[in-house]
């Protein structure tokens, strides 16, 4: 445990990557936001050094056994480290592409729910529907003598129920064991004298156990009467009493099941509602709620058992409050918070004291959960939402919204942009979140670009004042108002407004657009609208209110479809016209650019072939007679033998993320000593790919068809990244960004619409200018760009601004404006236009 006496985590010496020996302090129990220009050091000092060395103390506490796995994890590169509380990191990119995991089972409100529903659940028969409670032999014995004095009762055995057959056998035996009556077919025979059943017809036989007329003194024989139907109707039985009408039956039972269908159930356990076990998933599509389409180019489809609730018939036939967990899960967490309230003042109120105090202990976690989503703008989604298909901001906020659910103190928080995804109006609700994380007793770090946030830190730590080697300084440290005087940090000069959020000069008109017809995809409302074409197009709006249903959903399948001259699905819009305008549709997402560690930005943008070729022409590699494909990552002569390539060798926890640890032959070279002896200027491979893409660009000036590549990954504001970093150590933005130039480098035949989410994702507002000036040069080259932004200084350099809401989830989906920033910010229909007035007049 860290020393509480110690108000603060100091930072002595770091030295990680591109930190120059810096020495930070980290108040205990404050917010400290960590800002800078892009490649500046800040996931260097905050997840490299801070985190990384939360995670290598709490290894060391494990036992020894464990503790060898991790014998290589070197401690991260500074002098001293104290008052350093357990680290808890928060981040953008999925630890799994399962498609099992849901955002109730990553804030854990469906473990909650399944307990709730095995406690409390109502059992109906998966046949008939009928509802099905368990009763004990006292609690039946009861029942009766609760009944009317001098009421008349018959108690039965079923012993048959809806089978063909004569059943002699059966009937013998009854007689045998001294019953003298039955109930066949609903009426009362001697079996003395059984009847001649006929072979092909259903028949119910219940054995009439006693005729008893309820009043005092009876309990003694009730009791055994009971226990005797119960033992010859398997743990069920009737109890018929007579009125005016004739006999009525009550079917009574020590186990779930349907008297009317012969069937039993067993009893609900938390694993009867799981989707990812045998006992509850759905047999049809194994739990994932969709079956896999043949072909790649198809849609996965419902699965037509389950119709998408991951669950088998019984999990899908118990009910709390007239509704299964599957349509539980299928609502946002407002909505579930209404259905909890309106349970607890109906039904639960009319239940015993053991119900209630269950309920008492499970709703608590249950409703701060649902609570913290939507107060961390995470109301909008429902809780069946898959995890892999929310966005990386999303998924931050919903891992936020179960650490503050699980009520941890005397933690340290560490978040990489937590705003990201959110509209400028919705800044203020995570600020909350993120202050009472802080007066729990946690300590809060987070890496942000978003003015707002910097500005509501207790303390702002800005790192500079350049990227990669010219970075890796503290430029500016203190509270607000004490940064707001510096003079050298582009941070400050951002919150003093000194950047101009220029308005840009707008492409010219050129008439054509693209029109979608009735986008009425999730909560999308019947949109139609214009996209005109060669022109710089934002779409914005709050979180939730159909950005990507609209562009990444709808309008990009319908043009795709539309190009292969397929039909457009009626499901998400009526129709999409002006294609003709178009040769191709490409996505620019945030998705990862490879999953293996070998997959770089080198490799991505193709240039590592050039690279190859380089090494390959040395006098040491003709003497050896190494070719090109030597100094390839997947070259067995040429690659480590023991990490095959990719410098690091990974180890999976099971209850944490997974570890990547150094190679201990090749110590993260990714080469064997042979390749590694090939040099070109005094470099070798790994030297190479360990430069930042700046100082290669410079190293390797000479080579045009390599810097000239190099030259536009630092346009984009990527100079800082390594040349060889490992593709699954990329964020979402450095990932598009990486997409975004290999285009720009490889272009596009043809009339193209890019489609971007969130590009300035990553980016201080020190770099958005040179990507939107990126963005620009695609435009003049004839094509068209669409991109999803809430970043105001991109939104303002917009051509055409196309503005959603006006709230997330169902009372969003609507076009509230379309027109440039000018007329967006004229008209001020939604907050958007707000924000732009106050943008232009500033």
């Amino acid at each position: 445990m860290h020393d509480q006496t110690v108000p603060s985590i100091q930072i002595h010496g770091a030295r990680c990557h591109n930190l120059k020996n810096i020495n930070v302090t980290f108040p205990h129990q404050q917010l400290t936001v960590v800002t800078g220009v892009s490649g500046s050091g800040k996931s260097s000092l905050v997840f490299d050094t801070v985190h990384s060395e939360g995670q290598r103390r709490f290894l060391e506490n494990l036992s020894p056994a464990t503790r060898q796995l991790f014998s290589q994890m070197s401690p991260p590169d500074v002098d001293q480290i104290t008052g350093l509380p357990p680290t808890i990191s928060i981040e953008q990119t999925p630890r799994t592409q399962s498609k099992r995991s849901t955002l109730a089972t990553l804030t854990e409100v469906y473990d909650y729910f399944r307990l709730l529903y095995a406690q409390l659940g109502t059992v109906h028969c998966t046949r008939c529907g009928q509802p099905l409670h368990q009763q004990s032999a006292a609690q039946i014995v009861d029942l009766i003598l609760a009944l009317e004095d001098r009421q008349k009762v018959m108690i039965l055995a079923p012993v048959i129920s809806g089978k063909k057959g004569k059943h002699a056998a059966l009937l013998e035996r009854i007689v045998k064991e001294g019953f003298v009556r039955a109930r066949i077919d609903g009426e009362i025979l001697d079996v003395t004298q059984p009847p001649d059943l006929a072979e092909q017809v259903e028949h119910d036989i219940e054995i009439v156990i006693d005729r008893i007329i309820v009043k005092a003194g009876i309990e003694a024989r009730l009791k055994e009467s009971v226990d005797l139907a119960l033992k010859q109707g398997n743990g069920a039985c009737y109890v018929s009493q007579q009125t005016a009408e004739g006999w009525s039956d009550r079917y009574l039972s020590t186990r779930l099941a349907c008297g009317k269908c012969n069937l039993s159930f067993p009893d609900p356990e938390p694993r009867t509602f799981s989707f990812n076990s045998p006992y509850g998933a759905c047999p049809v599509c194994d739990g994932l709620g969709m079956l896999e389409a043949d072909d790649e180019a198809e849609a996965d489809s419902i699965c037509p058992d389950c119709h998408g609730g991951r669950l088998n018939i019984y999990p899908r036939s118990i009910f709390l409050n007239e509704t299964s967990i599957d349509q539980v899960m299928q609502l946002p967490p407002p909505a579930v918070i209404d259905w909890l309230e309106q349970w607890k003042t109906t039904e639960l109120n009319q239940a015993g004291p053991k119900e209630r105090e269950i309920a008492g202990q499970l709703l608590p976690p249950i409703q701060s959960r649902l609570q913290y989503l939507d107060e961390i703008g995470l109301g909008y989604l429902q809780l069946a939402r898959p995890v892999r298909t929310l966005s990386g901001g999303e998924l931050q906020r919903a891992r936020l919204a179960a650490c503050l659910g699980s009520e941890t103190t005397g933690a340290c928080y560490i978040l990489d942009e937590p705003t990201a995804g959110l509209h400028a109006q919705e800044t203020e609700k995570l600020l909350a979140i993120l202050n009472r994380l802080k007066t729990a007793g946690n300590t809060v770090i987070v890496v942000e670009h978003d003015l707002d946030l910097i500005q509501a830190g207790d303390l702002i730590l800005d790192l500079g004042p350049g990227a990669g080697a010219a970075g890796g300084e503290v430029v500016a440290c203190g509270t607000y108002g004490e940064v707001l005087q510096n003079e050298q940090s582009f941070t400050a000069r951002a919150l003093r407004h000194e950047y101009h959020f220029r308005e840009s000069t707008p492409a010219p008109v050129t008439g054509a657009h693209i029109r979608l017809l009735g986008a009425r995809l999730h909560n999308l409302k019947n949109v139609t609208l214009d996209v005109p074409l060669e022109q710089l197009v934002c779409v914005t709006g709050v979180s939730g209110c159909g950005k990507s249903s609209l562009v990444m959903e709808t309008l990009v399948p319908a043009l795709k479809a539309t190009l292969r001259k397929q039909k457009v699905s009626k499901l998400t819009c009526d129709a999409v016209e002006g294609v003709e305008h178009l040769q191709q549709v490409k996505t620019i997402d945030q998705s990862p650019i490879g999953r293996s560690g070998r997959s770089n930005p080198a490799t991505f943008c193709g240039i590592w072939d050039e690279v190859r070729k380089l090494y390959s022409r040395t006098k040491t590699a003709r003497l050896r007679g190494y070719t090109a494909t030597r100094f390839s990552f997947n070259s067995k002569q040429g690659r480590c033998s023991a990490c095959q390539g990719q410098g690091y060798r990974r180890v999976d926890l099971q209850f944490l993320p997974a570890l990547y640890l150094p190679c201990e032959l090749c110590d993260t070279q990714r080469f064997n000593r042979q390749t590694l002896a090939v040099k070109y200027r005094e470099k070798n491979v790994s030297d190479l790919l360990n430069m930042s893409i700046a100082d290669a660009a410079h190293f390797l000036e000479a080579i045009p068809k390599i810097s000239d590549v190099l030259n536009v990954l630092i346009e984009l504001g990527l100079g800082y990244l390594a040349l060889g970093q490992p593709a699954n150590m990329l964020s979402g933005g450095e990932a598009q960004r990486l997409k975004l130039a290999r285009e720009l480098i490889t272009r596009s035949p043809g009339k193209t619409l890019f489609i971007l989410d969130e590009p300035t994702r990553g980016l201080h507002v020190n770099d958005i200018d040179r990507l939107m000036a990126v963005l620009r040069r695609l435009i003049g080259e004839g094509h068209s760009v669409l991109f999803i932004e809430h970043q105001p200084q991109a939104i303002i350099q917009s051509d055409w601004v196309i503005e959603l809401g006006p709230t997330g989830g169902e009372t969003g989906g609507y076009l509230l404006d379309a027109g440039t920033p000018r007329e967006v910010a004229t008209r001020k229909i939604g907050p958007t236009g707000a924000m732009l007035a106050e943008l232009i007049a500033s």
